[in-house]
């Protein structure tokens, strides 16, 4: 159990084992009536009970709580207050949370007490270079101890650092330090170090130094730490680059810790505070909300589109300095759509669709993002055949980068395409289709034929998918799978019209050299020049997100799905846990990668790619 600095009357957390003093308890009494109190706060304060409710927090109070102890099975004990032996401080959901009142038979309640030497010392130094690295990238890295063969970590940040701190350990017990997770931009030693070997602390007690710096040329950069402030999430990335060369990054904030469908997710946004190569690379703005949803108020009030906005998709017109992202909205989990079917007691609700503007306004040089708006019945018709019936019972838009043509101009803007995943009406299998807007998002067109069934989608069993736009104008549907992806070619048979056939999708792990591990996970295609780049992660689990490159050819005739398969190097990124990713073209001709990676779930980290380093001589020719 662990207590902070201001503890009075404040909850006690469970604490991670790393013996600091805060963690020592002194139990004082019999085992059948004793009183706890804790080292760091003496004696003064002990032990009790918030309120006499079944889930009583436990906090410090000058009365304290008359307590007993309870042997149980496995040889731990049930810290029980005397006047009710069914009950038992519990640990509540592991290290950092409240310790409560539970029932004895929970394992969370379980106890196992340690004598603990307080005749010698561990000490720990925390010696910090002062300066350098990115503002934003305060959390440093996780500090391991493995005490009496226990190993938790702790994560140190820099804004919060000790300057040392005390432990005192269990008598004879044998213990190690080193690192578990560093964090982007850091090192860390012990006494010169990589780590401490195991070893019993010597009868003086020993000293540590953690040495801890900046490291150096670190590119990486964590836009958001996740959970935040308030204890929500982030995910899905989304990045792109205006044409007056600001750079954007958009992702969700999620209030209900979940999903569309779960109450509230807001849609926030940074960009760079500069354009073009003004700017420095990792100065952004603070965070904006662009979205709020309102929660369950919302569809309480008939509004239920606004209960939530997420998985944004995001494109920057290559002409004008506006920006159009597309967001899946309301309450409704994606496979639960009902489109096309509803009834008075199961109402039609799909997954709904939002559709934002953000404008530059030259005369204050600001980027303004106006109010959401509803677009869901702009898009669904596209998915009703001429009987009326629908194919799809629920969609949303790929998140990531809407893809946007360099060749085909009809209407007011350059062509975008959309990947759309859906939901067959009747048999609940998910599959892609495309679609495409010749004025921004105003309105919209499917890419191909609806097609009878399930089966004539652009790929049945597609989960979800993006757009890319090749050489010659043809469109790449690329599309999540585990061990690959989905690829499928759309070419035109009247560019105006929209008319053309798919070729045929392909499994690329099966056809094709892109493939990885048995990880299904959001990944996107980008094409500079004649160079396509596919990001995915390439771990068994949602691990080591990677870019993948090919060249392409010449020849249009070499962009059937089977080709495009082929042919493909990896670029090593991320080194750990990480899943979701997307791509940008940035000012100065390199690849912008913003994705989700740990610490602590998913962080939103953002790294810009050096091709020129990285790519071999003569690919980088072709961009």
């Amino acid at each position: 159990m662990h207590i902070t600095d201001d503890y009075s009357n404040k909850a006690v957390n469970s604490g991670d084992c790393s013996f600091h003093e805060s963690e020592i308890w002194y139990l004082v009494g019999t085992a059948d009536s004793f009183k706890m109190y804790n080292h760091t706060a003496g004696m003064s304060l002990a032990l009790t009970l918030a309120n006499d409710g079944p889930n009583a927090a436990a906090i410090l109070t000058s009365e304290g709580t008359d307590l007993c102890l309870t042997r149980q099975s496995d040889d731990s004990y049930a810290i029980s207050p005397t006047s009710n032996t069914t009950q038992s401080f519990n640990m509540h959901g592991g290290n950092g949370r409240d310790i409560k009142l539970y029932n004895t038979t929970d394992k969370g309640s379980t106890w196992h007490f340690r004598r603990i030497d307080m005749s010698r010392a561990l000490t720990l130094n925390y010696k910090i270079q002062p300066t350098g690295g990115y503002k934003q990238n305060y959390k440093i890295g996780q500090l391991t101890f493995t005490i009496a063969g226990v190993t938790n970590a702790t994560m140190l940040e820099k804004n919060s650092l000790p300057t040392s701190s005390t432990c005192y350990l269990p008598e004879g017990a044998v213990f190690s330090i080193g690192k578990g997770l560093i964090c982007h931009g850091w090192t860390m030693t012990f006494n010169g170090n990589e780590s401490l070997p195991a070893q019993v602390l010597p009868a003086t007690g020993l000293t540590v130094d953690v040495n801890i710096a900046v490291a150096p040329d670190n590119k990486f950069q964590y836009l958001y730490y996740s959970p935040g402030p308030d204890g929500h999430p982030y995910r899905i990335p989304a990045i792109t680059t205006t044409a007056n060369g600001y750079v954007f990054a958009i992702n969700d904030y999620r209030p209900c810790g979940n999903d569309i469908g779960f109450g509230e997710v807001d849609l926030v946004m940074r960009h760079s505070i500069a354009p073009g190569k003004r700017w420095d690379g990792h100065t952004w703005t603070a965070p904006i909300t662009i979205a709020d949803g309102e929660g369950s108020s919302a569809h309480t009030r008939g509004e239920t589109w606004k209960v939530g906005f997420g998985d944004p998709a995001i494109v920057a017109d290559r002409e004008n300095n506006e920006i159009l992202v597309m967001s899946v909205c309301g309450n409704r989990l994606c496979w639960h759509g009902n489109y096309g079917a509803g009834t008075i007691d199961n109402p039609e609700n799909p997954n709904r669709i939002s559709r934002i503007r953000i404008k530059y306004n030259k005369r204050t040089k600001q980027w303004v993002a106006g109010q959401p708006e509803e677009v869901t019945y702009d898009i669904y018709p596209l998915f009703k055949d001429s009987k009326g019936h629908a194919h799809v019972g629920s969609l949303f838009i790929g998140a990531g980068r809407i893809a946007q043509s360099s060749k085909i101009k009809v209407g007011s803007h350059h062509r975008i395409y959309c990947a759309v995943w859906a939901v067959a009406t009747g048999s609940g299998r998910h599959h892609n289709y495309a679609i495409y807007s010749d004025d921004f998002g105003e309105t919209w067109h499917l890419l191909g034929e609806l097609g009878n069934d399930f089966n004539d989608s652009p790929a049945p069993y597609g989960n979800e998918p993006k757009c890319e736009e090749l050489p010659d104008g043809s469109v790449l549907l690329s599309s999540r799978k585990g061990y690959g992806r989905y690829f499928n070619v759309f070419r035109y048979t009247d560019i105006k019209s929209g008319k053309g056939a798919w070729d045929g999708v392909v499994s690329t792990d099966q056809v094709g050299d892109l493939k990885w591990g048995s990880n299904d996970t959001n990944g996107e295609p980008l094409r500079i020049g004649n160079v396509l780049f596919q990001s995915a992660p390439t771990g068994n689990g949602r691990s080591h997100v990677s870019v993948f490159y090919k060249v392409l050819s010449d020849n249009p005739a070499d962009y059937t799905p089977t080709k495009l398969s082929n042919g493909w190097t990896r670029i090593a990124v991320s080194d750990r846990e990480s899943a979701y990713s997307s791509m940008t073209l940035l000012p100065d001709g390199n690849i912008g990668l913003y994705y989700e990676e740990a610490p602590d779930g998913y962080s939103m980290v953002y790294v810009p790619l050096d091709l020129k380093k990285i790519l071999p001589a003569d690919v980088y020719k072709k961009l």
